[in-house]
């Protein structure tokens, strides 16, 4: 008897094909349906105890906060990476164009409930919902990546979890778009969430996140700045508090030479918490306000990362990027993972060599050093080696 997880999976795989069988007759019918993805199979070595078999696609910053000199390296491969998406694209409607999609992988961030323990963490995952929106005019109502989030800061390299001041979120929205020359301007309500540490995750916002971001596209690259708004909150019954914070993020993007070598620069600052570092930081600390209450200090953070990719010639091509991030209020970050220290700044570089066998199929090799400073004065320092092979579809 199939679990309910399994049973999910094979229905969703059984409807894309389905879709995908349909697309003929769509098309007829005015109706444009794409059905892709691809395959991703990661093997990597990682030093310190970090890297297991249950997480071979890449080293959070937050696993510094499990390295240990004292535990060997860790060798694993998985394919949780692979996503799979469809696209529905309808011109002639009432109220314009409509474009749909929906995408999602297999459990790449979801160690805990995507494997169970009889599968050894790498036969057994759940389909995770990536994206899943509407785009209607000027509007996109749906889940997809964060306004706040400029796409030209995405690194070519084949670590999931990024540099170590990556800037990253995937919630709802509704999002505005208008664009006039060279600048794009985008307004967008998001879902807010507040991470505080020690009192963990909450939901009790009474506001969403108010997200703004500039594009400027002139002939020399690209330039983009992005703020945000949001509100701190906890309501457990027992107290309240809550507390607006925001933050800024820079992002510049030029290719130095067209189609053969570009850089990538991006500079963040402020209450960004859960944005910023891949959730190495939490949004705030709940403390004692000395009336018997309590209050919430939200942890300012700062970041910056520089990029370059050299495109050799049309199938072979190498990227190096180093960053930086730390928190602005020492002690403050209560985001330890049960492990009685959390981090206080974490530095990353990545270097890596990619090659395309034929088209749509490319091999890879990646290194990566991470090296943090804990709030118990550790200073936890890991290699990672990673063998990547993808497959568009």
């Amino acid at each position: 008897m199939l679990y309910l997880k399994e049973m999910r999976i094979a229905a969703l795989i059984i409807a894309l094909i389905a879709m995908s069988i349909g697309v003929k007759q769509a098309n007829a019918e005015g109706v444009d349906v794409d059905f892709g993805g691809f395959v991703k199979v990661n093997a990597a070595l990682a030093t310190n105890g970090v890297n297991g078999i249950d997480d071979a696609s890449g080293s959070y910053n937050a696993d510094l906060l499990f390295a240990s000199d004292n535990k060997g390296s860790r060798f694993g491969i998985n394919a949780k990476e692979t996503r799979l998406y469809v696209s529905i694209n309808k011109n002639d409607t009432p109220f314009g164009p409509i474009k749909t999609y929906v995408e999602g992988n297999f459990g790449v961030e979801s160690n805990a409930d995507g494997n169970r323990v009889e599968a050894y963490g790498t036969s057994n995952t759940r389909f995770v919902l990536r994206h899943a929106y509407v785009e209607v005019g000027n509007f996109l109502i749906g889940q997809t990546i964060s306004t706040f989030i400029d796409p030209k800061s995405f690194l070519d390299i084949l670590d999931y979890g990024g540099n170590s001041a990556v800037t990253f979120a995937r919630q709802p929205m509704v999002r505005f778009t208008v664009s006039a020359g060279e600048f794009s301007l985008r307004l967008a309500l998001e879902n807010p969430t507040s991470n505080l540490g020690d009192y963990d995750i909450t939901d009790d916002q009474r506001m969403p996140d108010y997200v703004g971001r500039i594009d400027f596209d002139p002939s020399w690259g690209h330039l983009s700045v992005a703020g945000i708004l949001r509100e701190l909150r906890i309501d457990n019954g027992q107290f309240e508090a809550h507390k607006m914070t925001g933050g800024v993020i820079i992002t510049a993007h030029k290719e130095i030479i067209p189609g053969r070598f570009e850089i990538v620069g991006q500079y963040l600052r402020g209450g960004i918490g859960h944005y910023g570092a891949f959730s190495a930081f939490a949004d705030g600390i709940v403390l004692d306000d000395g009336q018997g209450g309590k209050y919430i200090d939200p942890v300012d953070i700062q970041g910056a990362t520089f990029s370059t990719t050299m495109h050799f010639t049309e199938k072979l091509r190498s990227t190096v990027a180093v960053s930086w991030a730390e928190s602005l209020d020492p002690g403050h970050n209560q985001q330890t993972l049960g492990t009685g220290h959390a981090i206080e700044n974490v530095k990353s570089l990545h270097a890596n060599i990619f090659y395309d066998l034929i088209k749509n199929f490319m091999i890879g090799f990646e290194y990566k050093k991470l090296i943090g400073e804990l709030t118990d004065q550790t200073k936890p320092n890991v290699d990672r080696y990673q063998l990547s092979v993808l497959y568009t579809f």
